[in-house]
């Protein structure tokens, strides 16, 4: 068995993922830990290195990069024998998978926190046959999150993405979804539906109150047409607690659930963890104790 691999993606965030692979290795080697360094160059790369990890036994992965960078190494390891502990270095744009695990998104901090650390088992989720870690989402917003360009990002950070969602509300739609929830039907016209692992989605915190990466459940938020205004009411009380979204508001909805499919009559593409995922139909389900992640100690 070997001991740690760093695999860094230099086109992530503010393409700073070179050195900083540069001051993990030297962090783990001061502290008697021998680390290999991977640079990638394309996706394939990742799985390329990811494999590595797996078939050379490697205790501990770390990954540097976004959420792209994170859930691919994660699909990459979906049908293999042997996965490695998983460390992240968040040097994406919102980093929600970091968020979610209590990773610092000062990328200085996650790099310390490295070094004393705890593990952390966490449940994934699967869509069709493609694994995800931190959300799905599909409507006329999501849409907007693979129209948001690397030179916007860059520029702009995660402010990108909401000025792109802002121009998506002239223009939203309204989607007849057809959905088997545990077991039990539902249709409903929704504009956004967003299923999630964490509490945190899309970089904001709470998104879920009551979910964790450990629990055994996805969690579905859906917002049915409404109005600017009924949007941020809704928004406001699933922020404040999820429990304040009743039938009286009839706008908002979140349920917890384990396992479903999901019909929509239009060839819609989900976002599945800030890139374009499957379109509908698509079955989802919890896989639970799935991954170790390295999460700070305190």
């Amino acid at each position: 068995m070997k001991d740690i691999i760093i695999i860094a993606n230099p086109s992530s965030g503010k393409k700073q993922a070179e050195e900083y692979a540069a001051k993990a290795q030297s962090l783990f080697e001061d502290n008697q830990r021998q680390a290999d360094v991977r640079i990638t160059e394309s996706e394939e790369d990742i799985v390329k290195y990811v494999k590595e990890a797996s078939s050379n036994k490697y205790d501990t992965m770390i990954i540097l990069g976004g959420d792209g960078t994170v859930s691919k190494a994660g699909e990459s390891l979906k049908d293999e024998e042997y996965r490695p502990k998983i460390g992240i270095i968040p040097t994406g744009t919102i980093n929600n998978i970091a968020r979610g695990l209590g990773i610092a998104t000062n990328i200085d901090q996650a790099v310390e926190d490295l070094v004393n650390c705890k593990e952390q088992i966490t449940d994934v989720g699967m869509i069709n046959d493609k694994l995800f870690l931190s959300s799905i989402s599909a409507g006329s917003i999501p849409e907007t999150v693979w129209e948001v360009s690397k030179d916007q990002k860059e520029k702009f950070g995660s402010l990108a993405y909401f000025i792109e969602g802002f121009k998506s509300l002239r223009e939203e739609e309204n989607y007849s979804i057809e959905m088997t929830i545990d077991g039990k039907e539902m249709k409903v016209d929704l504009t956004l539906l967003v299923i999630g692992l964490s509490n945190s989605v899309a970089g904001i915190p709470n998104f879920f109150n009551e979910a964790t990466y450990d629990d055994g459940y996805l969690y579905l938020f859906g917002l049915k047409k409404s109005t600017l205004g009924e949007k941020i009411s809704v928004m406001t009380s699933l922020l404040n607690d999820s429990e304040a979204l009743s039938d009286e508001q009839n706008k908002g909805f979140v349920i917890p659930f384990k396992q479903g499919s999901f019909k929509n009559d239009h060839n819609l593409n989900v976002a599945l963890d800030g890139e374009k995922g499957p379109c509908f139909p698509f079955d989802i389900k919890i896989l639970p104790a799935f991954l170790t992640f390295l999460v700070p100690k305190n």
